[in-house]
């Protein structure tokens, strides 16, 4: 075997090699949207002159350019009339809406509560509306319904097929 066979030999296989071993990339495997940001297991603090304002903590967080999104939300609001709290299994905050998905549960320092599979709270409005059905109960008071529209700060609430338990002393 001639030294210039060898070498066209090892050429080829080499060849072969990169063109057997070289990365395919197919529109399936499209790189999906890579978040700024990735938090795990997180507590945020937003913090004034007057003290704590918004505690918001989860399991996952992600920034994108445009949106937050987590995972097991819990955000905390001290800069109305009455504390509130809320909470859901995921949540996305985008323009001062806060897109609430499964278990949303809404607390007010007064022992109001509201209780929803879905909804959106307007931080700037300080209102809430879910178009399912939800729940809204202060000590033995009990509202059931559908499609909730509550202003928070006015204290009104607008729904569809209302039945409302109310205990009289």
């Amino acid at each position: 075997m001639s030294i210039n066979l060898f070498f066209i030999f090892v050429l080829s296989f080499l060849v072969g090699m990169y063109g057997y071993f070289t990365p395919k990339f197919s529109p399936a495997n499209d790189v999906k949207e890579i978040p700024q940001i990735e938090l795990n297991q997180f507590k945020l603090y937003e913090i004034s002159k007057r003290g704590v304002d918004h505690v918001l903590e989860g399991e996952k967080g992600e920034r994108f350019e445009d949106r937050y999104t987590v995972a097991s939300a819990k955000f905390s609001d001290n800069t109305k009339h009455l504390f509130q709290f809320v909470s859901s299994d995921q949540v996305e905050y985008k323009a001062d809406r806060i897109n609430l998905k499964q278990n949303v549960h809404y607390i007010r320092a007064d022992g109001l509560e509201f209780r929803s599979r879905e909804g959106i709270y307007d931080t700037k409005r300080s209102v809430i509306q879910t178009d399912g059905a939800f729940v809204i109960t202060q000590k033995a008071h009990r509202i059931d319904g559908d499609r909730l529209i509550y202003d928070t700060e006015r204290d009104t609430v607008s729904a569809k097929r209302v039945q409302i338990h109310y205990q009289l002393k």
